[in-house]
């Protein structure tokens, strides 16, 4: 889940080790890393600015303070996780990276893969995706119950199916099967701590 710094606003953000954070505002905003040396003033340096759009800062080790300056007179959106993307304050668009994910071959159907928005597969043989554990879904997300994102699978494939597989705490409702030559649209849904419920929506 993303949060929200208002106009003329600062946040301070702990990401954990490991972890990124990312930004986004329909304007500009500027992000610093903020640090406490011992017998010494906090600091903080510029590590970046966002300008009408989203950027991921990260990741980061040790575990980083963060300060986001909304400074530029609008709303600034951020989340941070391991593969964060903010899908709030969005009305007609949504941040979409410019090349798709990819699953050729039966393996895990990672957040990362999720947060991407849109799956391919040539499904040259059967494939089998595995969605992460109700575990690490919540480990690597910033999920609130009751969040949820929409995500696609297109199987370009002429003769084989791909099939979407529940895991432990990650269960699925509806046809887990996306048909040869055609796409199949997916809802994950957090129900509760460590537990997810991905729906057939399309």
């Amino acid at each position: 889940m993303a949060f929200f710094v208002p106009p003329q606003g600062i946040a301070t953000v702990l990401v954990p080790a490991g972890g990124s954070i990312a930004v986004y505002c329909q304007g500009q905003a500027s992000v610093s890393r903020t640090s406490t040396p011992p017998n010494y003033p906090d600091t903080t340096a510029l590590i970046g600015t966002v300008n009408n759009g989203q950027v991921v800062f990260g990741p980061f080790t040790p575990a980083t303070s963060v300060q986001i300056d909304a400074s530029g007179g609008v709303q600034v959106w951020y989340e941070v996780g391991t593969a964060p993307q903010v899908q709030q304050a969005r009305l007609s668009w949504q941040v979409q990276p410019v090349t798709a994910g990819v699953l050729n071959v039966t393996g895990a159907l990672t957040f990362a893969l999720i947060a991407s928005g849109v799956i391919t597969s040539t499904t040259a043989a059967a494939v089998t995706g595995t969605l992460p554990t109700g575990a690490v879904l919540d480990a690597s997300s910033t999920f609130a119950i009751g969040d949820s994102t929409d995500w696609s699978v297109i199987n370009t494939g002429a003769a084989n199916a791909f099939t979407v597989a529940a895991a432990a705490g990650h269960t699925i409702v509806g046809s887990a099967t996306v048909a040869l030559s055609t796409s199949g649209r997916f809802r994950t849904t957090k129900t509760a701590a460590n537990t997810f419920v991905t729906y057939r929506i399309g």
